[in-house]
């Protein structure tokens, strides 16, 4: 962590809920924050989000997920960007 010290700007690249299914995106921080406000975009299984000054801004959502059941997994209120698509893997 004391990497992201003096970061301008973080992305993060995490699974969208635990193991258990609990929502890895809360409201609220409960580590010591290394880089406070540092985090620009969020990368998970199932969403590519922004954070923002006015919150977090969903930019892709997985195409097998509607944006009420990402809110579900998430503890953190989400709203959708203007410009929200579809997340779609690369075809192998």
């Amino acid at each position: 962590m004391d990497l992201a010290v003096g970061a301008k700007e973080i992305r993060v690249l995490v699974e969208h809920t635990t193991k258990s299914g609990a929502p890895r995106i809360r409201r609220r921080c409960e580590y010591p924050l290394t880089a406070a406000r540092a985090v620009r975009r969020i990368y998970t299984d199932l969403a590519v989000i922004d954070v923002t000054t006015d919150g977090l801004a969903v930019r892709e959502i997985a195409e097998d997920i509607d944006f009420t059941r990402l809110q579900a997994k998430t503890e953190a209120a989400l709203r959708a960007a203007p410009d929200l698509k579809p997340l779609r893997a690369p075809p192998v």
